[in-house]
């Protein structure tokens, strides 16, 4: 199995547990509850699969790195060594990588922010105990938060250039984009986010 089958295939919990917290397929207590155990437990397998191909595999575009030039990364829990495949590529690392650092609370408050507030409002949701608002209402606010912060990003990160000599730093863990290269990450991002706000308009305007 090649470097870049077995990444897309570990990348696959990803939009697993989106596809589990957005439509809840096996009831909202179940779907939640496997959601929460496939993305706690997803960092145990795919960061050491990313690490061992940090240097043979290039960060950008997930190709074969050859003796193309050393990306170093500080992340969250420490600095990390990667590759990419040439110049072009480290260039494009550094620019996404450092509107990331300069965006990091836009980020943090609009994934992780929305994820919180989602997770601890969707049950109740659920069961009825937050009023008129429904589990439909919980999903909706989640893709829409989620969205209005990932498609600025996936579509402007890679045209701002690094500030000069800045040091590459990135305020969440680089594994996961690693797994299937971070030009696909961003393509996922505009994709995704148009999707769900075209999803989250058509269930506003058929809201009762």
């Amino acid at each position: 199995m090649t470097d870049r089958l077995a990444g897309l295939l570990l990348f696959l919990p990803v939009p697993i547990v989106l596809w589990l917290f957005t439509r809840a397929p096996l009831g909202v207590g179940a779907s939640l509850g496997i959601g929460i155990v496939l993305m706690a437990s997803h960092r145990l397998y795919a960061r050491p699969f990313a690490l061992s191909r940090a240097g043979r595999r290039c960060l950008w575009c997930g190709g074969p790195a050859g003796d193309g030039p050393r990306v170093a990364v500080e992340e969250p829990h420490g600095r990390t060594a990667w590759r990419a495949c040439g110049p072009r590529h480290a260039d494009l690392l550094a620019r996404v990588f450092g509107t990331a650092h300069r965006w990091r609370w836009f980020l943090r408050v609009g994934i992780l922010g929305s994820l919180a507030l989602f997770l601890a409002g969707a049950l109740p949701a659920a069961r009825g105990w937050l009023g008129p608002v429904t589990f439909a209402d919980a999903s909706a606010f989640f893709r829409l938060g989620v969205s209005l912060t990932v498609l600025p990003f996936g579509w402007l990160a890679a045209s701002i250039a690094p500030r000069p000599a800045e040091e590459i730093r990135v305020p969440f863990p680089v594994h996961v984009q690693a797994l299937i290269g971070t030009a696909a990450m961003l393509w996922l991002f505009r994709i995704v986010g148009l999707v769900w706000i075209a999803q989250v308009a058509v269930y506003a305007f058929r809201r009762p």
